[in-house]
């Protein structure tokens, strides 16, 4: 093999490695997307989730339709234990698409992932408690002006959950 061949043949395996390096290490930072999910996997079934109260931002990982993982930031609330995120704005979120097809997903919270379904509240008195909360946590005036935009909110179940709720 020439010298020439060599430097070629390295050149694309550092660039091989820089790209799979890019890709399994790419976490979603603040408002900037990212793709797989770091963390420890929780197995066992979670039935109180106050314990995200104190935690601002959490991150989702969803299973859009072209293959990747798709990972963002997003907010959340807990009412009476069970757990709450949710979207603003005119238009659907990436996420929230994704899970309009898949409602499978993954939470990463304080460095643990949570194996979840995704299902929208479609329930008006729910809304209003889980916007309520929102308003509690986050200071949505503060965030944003007098003009706070409508929100979608999804409820966070996990997969046994899911399960046991099917009618029979």
């Amino acid at each position: 093999m020439s010298h020439s061949s060599q430097t070629r043949v390295q050149l694309r395996t550092v660039c091989l490695f820089i790209a799979l390096g890019l890709l399994v290490g790419c976490q979603p930072n603040d408002e900037d997307p990212g793709l797989w999910l770091k963390g420890t996997e929780v197995t066992r079934p979670v039935t109180d989730w106050t314990f995200t109260q104190s935690v601002d931002e959490i991150l989702i990982e969803t299973q859009p339709w072209y293959g990747l993982p798709h990972s963002t930031t997003i907010w959340c609330v807990q009412l009476d234990g069970a757990l709450y995120i949710g979207s603003y704005g005119n238009e659907r979120k990436h996420w929230e698409k994704s899970i309009a097809n898949d409602p499978r997903a993954r939470l990463s919270i304080q460095g643990d992932l949570y194996p979840v379904q995704i299902r929208p509240v479609i329930e008006g008195e729910l809304s209003q408690q889980i916007l309520e909360r929102y308003n509690q946590k986050y200071d949505m005036e503060e965030v944003f002006g007098k003009d706070v935009p409508e929100w979608w909110f999804y409820q966070v179940e996990q997969p046994e959950a899911s399960a046991k709720k099917k009618p029979s």
